[in-house]
């Protein structure tokens, strides 16, 4: 028992090694590699998240909305649009962005030009229209586009660019973002 508690790691990574060439064998060698770089990815933005909270105490889950953002960002920009689901529901999606974007637009004007209470009471009102208002367009709209061949497809797709512009537009996404974060008081 203690031989196999002190070299427990080598156990543990054996053991992985031994499951992914099993799946290598047996299954096929693509998603053998498939599934060691996921979990390489993984470790990493595990090591990260483990830095900040296990050993600082900073409880920051950045590291896993950050990679959030650039999947999006890949996604949004790599896959081809669904050219149906457009026709369906896209018109009343685009609605309800333009909606949310003028919304928050007058909310950041509101926090700006009135004074404090004010703000607060026209922040209010303006977040309680603003999602009405683009719940209205927007509910239709995905159900719409979902109705659309929802075993294959169901969503809009992207702008079908190459994998390359989506890794571009991710890291650009990201670092304005963290850019814009790191503005705040708490950031």
């Amino acid at each position: 028992m203690n031989i196999l508690h002190e070299n427990r790691r080598l156990f543990c990574f054996g053991g992985m090694a031994l499951l992914l060439l099993i799946v290598g064998f047996f299954q096929s060698w693509n998603l053998m590699f498939q599934i060691l770089n996921l979990c390489l990815i993984s470790a990493v933005m595990s090591l990260g998240v483990n830095i900040q909270w296990g050993y600082v105490g900073l409880f920051n889950v950045g590291v896993m909305g950050f990679a959030a953002l650039g999947g999006l960002s890949a996604v949004l920009i790599s896959t081809k649009p669904v050219q149906e689901a457009w026709q369906a529901g896209g018109t009343n999606i685009l609605i309800s962005l333009f909606i949310v974007l003028i919304g928050a637009g007058l909310i950041f004007l509101a926090r700006h030009k009135l004074s404090r209470k004010a703000a607060n009471y026209c922040t209010f009102l303006l977040v309680v229209l603003t999602y009405f208002a683009a719940r209205y367009f927007y509910i239709p709209g995905t159900k719409a586009v979902e109705a659309v061949d929802p075993a294959l497809t169901g969503f809009l797709g992207g702008l079908g660019l190459p994998i390359i512009f989506s890794w571009l537009v991710g890291g650009v996404v990201v670092g304005v973002q963290h850019g814009s974060l790191a503005r705040l008081p708490w950031g």
